[in-house]
């Protein structure tokens, strides 16, 4: 994880990774997100089959609106969160990435009469994250739509010049953003359009800087079958008043009777650590570092981790007591939907 900085070449990259940091802070940044998943869902009981399996109340959006949900399993474990988007023909699945898989799996497993149908459409379809405080400029001078009344998670179609495609309000974090739709064949000529309107491209380095600072959960990493979504603090997709789905019983009674062990939270770094560490109190493994960024802007980096809930508090600061100068301390726990 740690940029060797006797390599002139990784000092020009980490150079480059802080402008484009600072895109998302001062600008607006775009980042291709290659590793996201797409699945097509294409009949009239899709959205009523994802209601039935998911937290959140997703079987009445309407053409252009959108939700998030989660997964879950019969233990009440994350599976993924899912954006749901009803894009009119047809509804779009965002998972996380390289998850797109299993959802279908376990979407299979519990379609039996309905009418649905499940295409990955992830190599067919590019998505890209615009966001910063100038993001929703570049793109109305891009599409020429006014995009300020957008909701949260709704999405209009664009054309520009025969090229289609969607646009979708998803905010990183407390940062303004988008995600931008369309045909993989057009993603260049897009990436040209809004580098010409002032958006700056962003790679990995620098995406994965900005969205730990952000404290955005990712499968994988933050979210999956170990896991739980009270713990990883996705409350704000869970509908408690909503019908029966998997795993329902079992969130429900973790949220009743307070019985989360552990919670997601933002890490201030100190010294050299690698994500898997454990964070130890007077010898007890009390956490562990999940994401990790050695990049946030020069000379400061951030983590995130689980933590048990006792010792899960802003100001909780963790000492390796083996090696001197290595601490991390807690700096937020991050709720990605609110609630």
């Amino acid at each position: 994880m740690t940029i060797p900085v006797e390599s002139s070449e990784a000092v020009i990259s980490a150079r480059d990774a802080v402008l484009e940091y600072g895109a998302f802070v001062e600008g607006a940044g775009v980042y291709e997100d290659v590793g996201r998943g797409n699945v097509k869902a294409v009949g009239a009981d899709v959205l009523d089959l994802l209601n039935r399996l998911s937290t959140n109340s997703v079987d009445r959006l309407r053409v252009g609106e959108g939700a998030p949900t989660i997964l879950t399993s019969e233990k009440g474990r994350i599976i993924d969160l899912v954006y749901v988007l009803n894009l009119g023909d047809f509804v779009l699945l965002l998972t996380g990435g390289g998850a797109q898989g299993r959802v279908m799996e376990w979407l299979d497993r519990y379609t039996f009469m309905e009418d649905s149908t499940l295409e990955d459409v992830s190599d067919a379809m590019s998505m890209m994250t615009v966001a910063g405080p100038r993001a929703l400029d570049v793109l109305e001078a891009v599409t020429g739509l006014e995009l300020a009344g957008l909701g949260a998670y709704d999405s209009c179609v664009f054309d520009v010049g025969g090229l289609r495609g969607w646009v979708v309000r998803m905010d990183v974090g407390e940062v303004q953003g988008f995600q931008m739709l369309v045909d993989d064949g057009d993603k260049q000529w897009m990436l040209e359009k809004l580098a010409a309107q002032g958006a700056t491209p962003v790679g990995a380095q620098a995406w994965e800087a900005f969205r730990v600072g952000a404290g955005v959960p990712v499968y994988g990493k933050e979210l999956d079958e170990s896991r739980n979504p009270l713990e990883a603090g996705l409350i704000g997709a869970i509908d408690f008043a909503k019908g029966c789905y998997i795993g329902q019983e079992v969130i429900a009674r973790l949220d009743t009777y307070k019985k989360i062990q552990r919670a997601l939270v933002s890490l201030r770094v100190g010294g050299s650590w690698d994500e898997g560490d454990h964070l130890m109190v007077e010898g007890r493994r009390v956490g562990e570092i999940t994401s990790l960024a050695r990049m946030l802007s020069e000379g400061e980096s951030a983590g995130l981790g689980y933590v048990r809930l006792g010792e899960a508090k802003v100001g909780s600061r963790f000492e390796d007591e083996e090696a001197q100068g290595r601490w991390m301390e807690i700096v937020g726990l991050p709720k990605l939907f609110g609630g």
